[in-house]
């Protein structure tokens, strides 16, 4: 079963297969086909017809053939909380609870203090430490077996390799990704700093999870025993993790009614878009310990019966769309925004919002005039969530290209419509731009790159290609007078501040077959610009992860922009040479699975590469699978399968000498 929305005529049973559905798309790519909203709303409409059914005492989410990372056992179940959707239904929890809470006499109430902390909308992680080292991280998965993701962890900000304290630790808490920076760099490829998140954990490449910049709170520590949680945190803050501030948590205790308006009061209090981390509701948390393990857990041991997070009401408003306008992305794509009738959300005014693509718009049956249901993501992005009611005009496509009047054709996927005309001065602007992104050169952003190649001398473009930057002082006189002698002299310093790329990181600044990151995957087999003329659909089809479309897609941008990479490595850009410490594993690839301590597996990563040799998945193909001789996992399954040769990390280490 795999749907791609929320459909409430299907059986129950269908409805739930689809939230499972989306639970594990969540855990192992990031990109769930509903929205946080729909998922919850559809939860708790399935709640309200079956609340026994057995999927309300599932964790998460986890598919073994859609996972990169070995499935490992979690040593103590790593569950999560029951939740109330409002404060309401916290009150009812309360009440049967804690009875003790409710007596009429004030006098006899018992004293019961709890412990409130956020509850951060990112991807948990459990960080095993042993005698002070960092040797496993594990997501949470189904709270029994979780992935283990230690080599892509070791590139998380607050994720300490070592610490102070050398008993057995397990530290849990939250991965996650600067909102601030996801809505400025991300939005679209994700829905949400969420799904970012988890995408991100699960790269192959521990350098691309180390280029999105995730980081860590910690909230949590088992194995180690404590009084309090207020003693977890401070054993936390000694251990330099990153905790919760003094105004992210808040001790409470009293009758009912005091509890609940204290909870409601934090909540209330909580500035949420000055948080670097998206947050969707707060964790109330019984202080004393002893006493919540006393009062058991349920599922298990998945679900702890004394704490209970409380979930944020979602804000929610109707406007109309009054426009929409249109754009062209780097490819050609063309991309709708729907200009809409100013409405007040989250605190800001919305006048706009992304209709994604054509097909959006189909599937919506927008029309102008229509009523939007709109939502904030992260309390930052606007996003449609249904159409309410129907307009009165239909949505007018362009029939041409809204930046240079080409003419425009379905893409092949028939999503959207694309210009293919090569000169289009949208597409132009995004290509540079994306070109000093991913050359990671600052200074030169989209108002820039749009003032420059607008600039004619006798009607003929001064930039028309991204060769054309690095010659800009042949028009010194011109562009001076537009930006000024000093901010004119900054553009062109930021443009020649990175000289030197590698040939991977130069076809992925080039965006050639939307490959990204995988270019490395092609220098590995064609190290230069003419070995890469060589190449044919065979050749990098036989690349793990490259299918005939991508193949071809790459060959043809590459045999495309071959005139315009010639002249960027002639007079703009240098290659940097790959240095090898030797050629002893030239021609061979390796995968590691397990957890290892020195050489640790990213360190044995760099010695594969620094020799010659090259980091694969498990495929016919691999040279050997490098096993730390106790985790069982898919890695190992698929080797055995295959019947490739399985080493230990002593017989890896011997190939070098």
């Amino acid at each position: 079963m795999k749907n791609e929305s929320v459909d409430t005529t299907k059986s129950l049973e269908d409805r739930i297969a689809f939230l499972r559905q989306c639970n594990n798309l969540y855990e192992t790519t990031g990109k769930s086909p509903i929205t946080d909203v729909e998922y919850d709303d559809e939860y708790y409409a399935i709640q309200e017809i079956n609340p026994n059914h057995e999927f309300f005492d599932e964790v998460g989410g986890l598919e073994d053939g859609h996972i990169y990372g070995d499935i490992v056992a979690h040593d103590i179940v790593m569950g999560s909380l029951n939740k109330s959707k409002n404060i309401d239904e916290f009150k009812a929890w309360l009440i049967n609870t804690y009875p003790q809470l409710n007596h009429k006499s004030r006098s006899m109430v018992m004293v019961v203090i709890f412990y409130l902390q956020y509850k951060v909308d990112g991807l948990s992680l459990s960080l095993l430490y042993k005698k002070g080292k960092l040797v496993r991280v594990l997501t949470r998965g189904n709270g029994f077996k979780g992935v283990d993701v230690t080599k892509n962890a070791m590139y998380v900000e607050n994720i300490r390799q070592t610490i102070s304290c050398k008993e057995d630790v397990e530290v849990r808490g939250e991965c996650y990704k600067d909102r601030n920076d996801f809505y400025r760099d991300w939005v679209g490829e994700y829905k949400n700093p969420r799904n970012f998140t988890s995408g991100s954990i699960n790269q192959k490449d521990p350098k691309i999870t180390q280029e999105r910049g995730l980081s860590f709170i910690a909230y949590d520590i088992v194995r180690k025993q404590f009084a309090t949680e207020s003693d977890k945190r401070k054993f936390l803050k000694e251990e330099n993790f990153n905790t919760f501030g003094d105004t992210e948590i808040s001790i409470v205790s009293g009758t009912i009614n005091e509890i609940v308006k204290q909870v409601a009061d934090f909540m209330e209090s909580i500035d949420r878009n000055a948080l670097p981390y998206d947050i969707d509701g707060i964790v109330v948390k019984l202080d004393d310990i002893r006493q919540a393990q006393e009062m058991g857990t349920t599922n298990e041991g998945k679900r702890p019966k004394s704490n209970r997070a409380v979930k944020f009401p979602c804000e929610q408003k109707k406007t109309s769309l009054l426009d929409v306008e249109w754009g062209v992305g780097r490819l050609g794509q063309l991309s709708p925004v729907g200009l809409l009738a100013p409405v007040e959300l989250a605190g800001t005014t919305v006048k706009r919002v992304s209709l994604h693509n054509i097909k959006f718009i189909k599937k919506m049956n927008l029309q102008i005039g229509c009523e939007l249901l709109l939502q904030k993501s992260g309390d930052i992005i606007p996003y449609v969530v249904r159409k309410e009611k129907d307009g009165d005009s239909p949505v007018s496509i362009p029939s041409v290209c809204p930046s240079c009047s080409s003419p425009i054709e379905w893409d092949a996927t028939e999503t959207t419509k694309v210009c293919k005309n090569s000169s289009c001065p949208a597409q132009l602007n995004a290509v540079i731009e994306h070109w000093f992104k991913k050359l990671e050169v600052k200074g030169i952003g989209e108002g820039i790159i749009s003032e420059l190649t607008s600039v004619t001398d006798h009607g003929v473009p001064l930039v028309s290609k991204i060769s054309d930057m690095y010659e800009l002082g042949q028009y010194k006189h011109i562009f001076e007078g537009i930006f000024g002698v000093k901010a004119f002299a900054n553009i062109q310093e930021s443009v020649n501040s990175v000289k030197k790329v590698s040939l991977d990181k130069f076809i992925e600044a080039l965006g050639i077959g939307k490959i990204g990151t995988m270019a490395k995957e092609i220098t590995a087999i064609a190290p230069t610009p003419q070995a890469i003329d060589q190449l044919t659909v065979a050749d990098i089809t036989a690349i793990q992860g490259f299918a005939d479309i991508k193949a071809k897609a790459f060959l043809d941008g590459w045999k495309g922009q071959r005139g315009v990479i010639q002249i960027l490595l002639t007079s703009c850009i240098e290659l940097e040479e790959k240095k090898f410490a030797s050629a002893k594993l030239a021609g061979k690839s390796f995968c590691f699975t397990g957890s290892f301590d020195s050489p640790t597996r990213g360190e044995m990563e760099k010695i594969v590469e620094s020799n010659g040799g090259k980091n694969s998945g498990v495929s016919k193909n691999l040279t050997a699978l490098v096993w730390d001789g106790e985790i069982m996992g898919g890695k190992m399954e698929k080797a055995k399968k295959l019947g490739l040769p399985i080493i230990t990390q002593k017989d890896f280490l011997k190939m070098l000498e």
